[in-house]
């Protein structure tokens, strides 16, 4: 899964407006910067293919194992409370960088572990059905991002829209019309690139909203 992963961070933004966009945008993707930094020194990996699925996790524990991703999850959430001085944000960022493992199970073939190795693994597979995969993934961005939306400034409302279109464009390039890269460092300086320039767009639509986004009553009053 690839823009599907930032609609958890859009719902986010809209629960909790005191955790930034861009810093929820990156952690949807957090599990999976991991991955590609760990990949590029051969302690994580997977087996690239020109057709479905053409990505396989065949070593993965670190970074998309279940028990990983609780380790993954907490200590992101317990960080971003600490820098942000927000519990609530802490807790966003944290239940963010944990959908990542639940929305890769949809999509995945059975390659996340769930357990300390890589067997056994679990994934329900619906990258063998390029179509749905995309309707789904776009389905869920779109959805998110109009949500958040809709409560937005103007401006920020526009980037924000244009960014969920952006993504939703990426998506059918790579599902449609890009090639799987032949070697896993061509796809991590890509992935990673992709990541950078989402949470970069995050950022745009924080600052078009201000420095200090408006908060409700209740989200006020946490410390």
């Amino acid at each position: 899964m690839l823009a599907g992963h930032y609609a958890p961070a859009f719902i986010a933004h809209r629960l909790v407006p005191r955790a930034p966009l861009w810093a929820l945008l990156l952690a949807a993707q957090a599990v999976d910067v991991g991955f590609m930094l760990l990949g590029l020194f051969d302690v994580e990996g997977a087996r690239l293919a020109d057709h479905e699925p053409r990505l396989i996790v065949t070593a993965g524990v670190w970074t998309h194992s279940l028990p990983a991703t609780a380790i993954w999850a907490v200590t992101c959430g317990l960080l971003a409370a600490r820098l942000l001085g927000s519990r609530s944000a802490g807790v966003a960022i944290g239940a963010v960088v944990a959908s990542h493992w639940f929305a890769d199970l949809l999509v995945h073939t059975p390659d996340l572990p769930l357990g300390l190795t890589q067997e056994p693994a679990v994934g329900l597979g619906l990258w063998l059905h390029p179509p749905w995969a995309w309707a789904l993934e776009c389905g869920l961005v779109l959805a998110s991002c109009g949500w958040l939306a809709l409560r937005l400034p103007a401006t920020a409302r526009r980037r924000a829209l244009g960014l969920g279109a952006a993504l939703v464009g990426l998506q059918t390039l790579s599902e449609f019309v890009i090639p799987t890269p032949p070697v896993f460092g061509q796809l991590a300086a890509s992935a990673l690139a992709i990541y950078a320039a989402t949470a970069l767009g995050g950022w745009s639509v924080d600052r078009a909203r201000g420095a200090e986004p408006t908060a409700s009553p209740r989200e006020q009053k946490q410390p």
